[in-house]
């Protein structure tokens, strides 16, 4: 009796970990960045998408984000925000030495994200 209940005890531990491994494949794959420019409406290019300031975007957390600001009168700017591997990837990498599935979660944008999500760009006069 003692030995079926330690298996539907170590069955039940198995289950749970491999059902929480893999958190990264689980987060969302973009993430939501505010971008504001002085003076307002200057023209934004983000990863090749045009938009007028201030926007707020939807952009995928494993990618570099590059902006370029545009107003007449003003030279232009450019900015890039990069990318990091996040605390829920570094849990994934760890769990994967443990167990083989939350490997499959570092794979995913899960695993990164941005490492600023509010950039606000000043446009200086000609």
């Amino acid at each position: 009796m003692k030995q079926k209940l330690m298996k539907l005890m170590n069955l039940s531990l198995a289950t749970t970990l491999l059902t929480l491994s893999g958190c990264c494949a689980f987060r969302p794959h973009s993430q939501m960045v505010n971008i504001t420019c002085m003076p307002e409406d200057a023209i934004l290019t983000v990863n090749g998408q045009r938009y007028t300031s201030p926007v707020q975007i939807d952009v995928k957390r494993n990618r570099n984000l590059s902006i370029q600001a545009y107003k007449e009168g003003y030279m232009p700017s450019q900015r890039t925000v990069g990318h990091h591997f996040n605390a829920t990837g570094a849990l994934d990498a760890v769990g994967t030495f443990l167990f083989l599935f939350p490997g499959i979660g570092l794979f995913t944008p899960g695993a990164f994200s941005l490492d600023e999500t509010d950039v606000a760009i000043t446009l200086y006069q000609k």
